[in-house]
């Protein structure tokens, strides 16, 4: 008998060694198997939800982010911990730990730790952006988008922890025991001592062997075997067994019955997993959308169970209490931030972009101010060598200097503090990404490059001359610096002389070589610089057209709702002659003729410029015989000094007028991609295809549906019992037999008498049900709201976009005019005290008008893809970018309005019915649409009210019987 003992102890050991190595058993199987079953679940629900062409849900991290984990997945290293804290683990409360805690290894690294090999770094090292790879790096780095991926996953455990409930489960084991009892034991008698060794089945089930049943009625059966079989190894030497096959069946008929309670947690689970895949259908868009314009996701995935301490919907009330909700999302734009001054524009990338921009502008600003005051400057230089004609001239000139020098430092400080804010927005927007803010970062993408209204290569001219104005104004200071004041001795006048010297002709010499930039900068400009000018009316010349049309469709529409109650954007007595377009189609051919003369203009310069050096050279060479040095003072101071500054200033007044020629032809080409849709079409389109719009539908529904859960508790309980057995006989344990049976049937009834907290529970479900309905409505009240207020600032950003093109026009237009004042007054020896103040407010203008186009075309791009993403037609490719829909109107989305929106809510019978309907009305020539559809825009949406009503043939010809063959049958138990 030892033997077999010994024998069954290593049969059990082995068997125990053979269960802990079972693949399936280990830490990675039971993950692998995990992983499979909710890829099936997502799987499922996303062909359900129609988001067939969605994206699949992955858990996985990819190997290249930042957020990837290196290590075992199943056996992660221990991280960093507070040394502290540290030693409680080694020792606590002068108990030794446990002392393998380091056993994986250590780690002092959260991240991975070669994230960043992987990124596109260039040769400086330097991460450019432009939106498109901005969105795959925000996808692949940022923890809260795998966070959102990480709750539908969560949300499919509770899925498949509900559906386990109603498998049949089974549990079984093995165990076995040895026992020995002393001589004297329990008073005996006849002393004598035992040794025992039993064996048999065991587990944590119901039974030592067990199967379990639940059913979508309430039913709960348990099938059951237990054995024990013992052996007297000391004692007398005797065996025995015994063995009980057992069943269990408790039918609920009360209380705790019916498919509508027991089915209750797998019917919210399948739901929660259905509204989550849909909410992340909708983050995903809107993550896009994030990353792109700054706005915040306004729907989640939200998990809904695990809150007990595991998954799926333990401790269940009804109420659910503890459990999250659905998020009802907001729609309105939330663009919010404005930039400086009241400038519209965005958040996110645009507004980086924007930024950008606006502070390449500034700096723009900085340099034609640098420029202006180099003029004045040279003015005043002028008038020291003068007599002037009154005893202010030369206080009020220096006073211009001094005003467009505290300028300067004025807009310099402001370009300091926009580019400390743009390096903070880009922290921030690292942040959004999932990239560290120590990350070199440069933002470059060429959606904005068309609001370059002047080309930074011409910009670069402005530069250059001013540049050359310098070194040359410094050369024709040390000039004039060798002449010295002499008296007349005949009329006591003074005046100014110039000798011949070696340092007069190495100044000549040095001032000719600072010229020759002049020359480059000129043949730059007609070679580049004027064809591309050219190139940029043909293409105002191909915008003509367009622009024409989005004109006329501007004018038709705020001439048709003058006077109407309840429009969208009511215009009062505005001005619309903006939209005349007048002398729009001249344009490209007036602006080609100024090009042409501007042409000839640098002709003139290359000329001019020419004959300046041979002048220079002579004076240089003495081929000039002066007659004193006073003749020669006045021939350099003229000819030359005077001569240089006048060239310059020709050439950087004529570079201006160029910049201003190619500001106009590019701002007039500028096309805003067409938005033109009612608003009750968007909500309608909305309706049907917003993720958010249908979650809250059923979340209503959920709330419903409660009602029903917490009633059954106000009822009694009564249950059907059934029970039997049958026994071995005799010392087979396998000898069964229906003799030694025994079968149970029962009632169980408990009366309703204390339901006071079950009551409360119910009146409250109702009036939380009545809360869900006030909510939901309020929720589709937002998002007529949102429609209204996203169209409505569409509309005000297309009539301020067409009006800010004249404001750019007038600023431009303003510098000019300066421009020719300051000229003539120079030309009249007329000092003017306003002068600085003029041109730096005309350039302030100018600033301030070109941001604030560029603002209202960015935040119109952001506002366009806010509207997609609220109409529910948003599309994503396979990288996670937008598909730009192109015109938005609503016969060319996707939730087309005389398919979609007229088939919600109808059976399948009812679209073929309805479309035969439309058939036939397009044959007659009809209108194929209801008109309440096509022209109502204050009463809510009843799409399919308001096509019957249309004919009321429609009503009296529809049968509901057509739709008996679709009512769902019942098969299950």
């Amino acid at each position: 008998m030892n033997n077999f003992v010994w024998k069954s102890a290593l049969i059990l050991v082995g068997l125990l060694c053979a269960v802990g190595t079972w693949p399936g058993c280990s830490r990675k199987g039971y993950r692998a198997k995990t992983d499979r079953e909710v890829q099936y679940l997502l799987e499922e629900k996303r062909l359900e939800s129609c988001e067939a062409n969605a994206t699949p849900i992955n858990i996985q991290v990819d190997p290249q982010s930042r957020m990837f984990d290196p290590f075992n997945p199943d056996r992660p290293p221990m991280p960093e911990d507070d040394p502290q804290a540290n030693r409680y683990m080694r020792m606590v409360d002068k108990k030794k730990g446990y002392p393998l805690w380091e056993a994986n290894g250590r780690t002092n690294q959260a991240e991975n730790p070669d994230w960043v090999s992987c990124l596109p770094l260039d040769q400086r090292g330097v991460l450019v952006l432009n939106l498109e790879q901005a969105v795959r790096l925000a996808l692949l780095h940022s923890p809260n988008y795998q966070r959102n991926v990480e709750e539908v996953y969560l949300s499919a455990l509770d899925v498949s922890s509900e559906r386990f409930r109603f498998d049949s489960q089974f549990f079984g084991g093995w165990r076995a025991g040895y026992n020995t009892t002393g001589p004297y034991r329990n008073n005996a008698v006849i002393p004598g001592s035992t040794s025992t060794w039993s064996t048999g089945p065991n587990s944590v089930g119901r039974r030592d062997w067990a199967m379990q049943k639940r059913f979508a009625t309430g039913a709960d059966l348990v099938v059951g075997l237990a054995n024990d079989i013992t052996w007297q190894i000391a004692g007398p030497n005797s065996q025995s067994s015994r063995t009980l096959l057992d069943f269990s069946l408790v039918q609920p008929l009360l209380r705790q019955a019916g498919r509508d309670i027991v089915l209750e947690r797998l019917t919210l689970a399948e739901r929660t997993l259905l509204a989550n895949i849909r909410a992340f259908e909708r983050y995903r868009r809107a993550f896009y959308v994030q990353v792109a314009v700054g706005l915040n996701p306004d729907t989640q995935p939200q998990r809904r169970g695990g809150v007990f301490g595991g998954a799926g919907f333990g401790g269940f009330t009804g109420l659910g209490g503890g459990f999250g909700t659905l998020g009802t999302g907001n729609t309105g734009t939330g663009l919010g931030g404005l930039a400086g001054n009241n400038i519209p524009g965005a958040r996110g990338f645009f507004g980086l972009l924007q930024d950008q921009l606006q502070i390449a502008n500034q700096q723009e600003t900085v340099t034609q101010l640098t420029e202006v005051y180099l003029q004045l400057l040279d003015s005043y230089n002028e008038q020291l060598t003068t007599v002037p004609k009154s005893q202010s001239a030369i206080p009020q000139q220096k006073l211009q200097v001094v005003q467009a020098l505290q300028n300067i430092y004025n807009q310099q400080t402001n370009l300091l503090q926009s580019r400390a804010a743009f390096e903070d927005s880009l922290d921030n927007f690292k942040g959004t990404l999932g990239l560290p803010p120590y990350l070199c970062v440069e933002i470059s993408d060429p959606m904005l490059d068309q609001f370059k209204l002047v080309s930074q290569q011409l910009r670069e001219r402005r530069s250059q001359l001013a540049a050359v104005r310098v070194v040359v104004g410094e050369n024709s200071s040390q000039i004039l610096e060798l002449s010295r004041t002499e008296i007349d001795a005949q009329s006591g006048a003074s005046f100014r002389a110039l000798a011949a010297t070696p340092s007069l002709t190495n100044q000549l010499t040095e001032l000719a070589n600072r010229l020759k930039p002049l020359r480059q900068i000129r043949e730059t400009i007609v070679g580049t610089d004027l064809p591309q000018i050219r190139a940029d009316i043909a293409t105002l010349r191909a915008a003509i057209p367009q622009r024409r049309r989005q004109l006329d469709r501007l004018l038709e529409i705020t001439r048709s709702e003058q006077g109407v109650v309840c429009t969208i954007l009511p215009t009062g007595a505005l001005n619309f002659s903006f939209l005349d377009g007048e002398g729009l189609e001249e344009l490209p051919d007036q602006l080609a003729s100024d090009l042409d003369r501007f042409e000839q203009r640098f002709e003139e310069h290359a000329r001019a410029g020419a004959q300046l050096e041979q002048r220079i050279q002579e004076i240089s060479d003495g081929l000039y015989k002066f007659a004193d040095d006073s003749q020669r003072f006045e021939a350099i101071s003229t000819d030359v000094v005077l001569g240089i500054q006048d060239s310059v200033a020709a050439m950087s007044d004529d570079v201006l007028a160029i910049q201003l020629l190619q500001a106009r032809a590019r701002t007039e080409s500028v096309l805003l991609p067409e938005v033109d849709i009612d608003t009750r079409d968007a909500v309608e389109i909305a309706r049907v295809n917003r993720h958010d719009w249908l979650n809250n539908r059923a979340a209503l529904v959920n709330r419903w549906r409660v009602i029903e859960v917490v009633a059954d508790e106000l009822e009694s309980f009564l249950d059907l019992t059934i029970s039997g057995d049958l026994q071995n006989y005799g010392p087979n344990p396998l000898a069964l037999r229906g003799s030694t049976g025994r079968m149970t049937m029962g009632l169980q009834w408990d009366a309703p008498i204390t339901r006071l907290q079950e009551r409360n529970n119910y009146r409250q479900a109702l009036i939380e049900y009545q809360q869900a309905k006030r909510a939901y409505y309020r929720f589709e009240d937002s998002v007529w709201q949102g429609m209204r207020t996203t169209l409505r600032t569409i509309r005000q950003r297309q009539l301020a976009f067409e009006l800010q093109r004249f404001a750019v026009q007038t600023a431009a237009q303003q510098i000019s005019v300066n421009e020719d004042v300051r000229q003539i007054n120079e030309t009249l020896g007329v000092v003017s005290p306003t002068a600085a103040r003029d041109t730096i407010t005309a350039l302030n203008d100018l600033l301030l008008t070109q941001s604030e186009l560029i603002g209202i075309f960015v935040n119109y791009e952001a506002l366009r893809r806010v509207l997609d993403l609220n109409l529910g037609t948003m599309e994503l490719d396979a990288e996670g970018l937008w598909i730009d829909p192109g015109p938005i109107r609503a016969d060319t989305l996707g939730g087309r309005l005389s398919d979609a929106v007229l088939n919600y809510g109808l059976t399948t019978n009812q679209q073929q019915f309805r479309q035969q309907v439309l058939n036939a009305h397009l044959a007659e020539g009809r209108n194929p649409l209801p008109l309440e559809l096509a022209t109502s825009d204050t009463l809510p949406p009843s799409p399919i009210a308001a096509y019957v009503s249309e004919d009321s043939a429609v009503a009296q010809a529809y049968d509901p019987q057509f739709d008996a063959d679709l009512q769902p049958t019942d098969n299950t138990e």
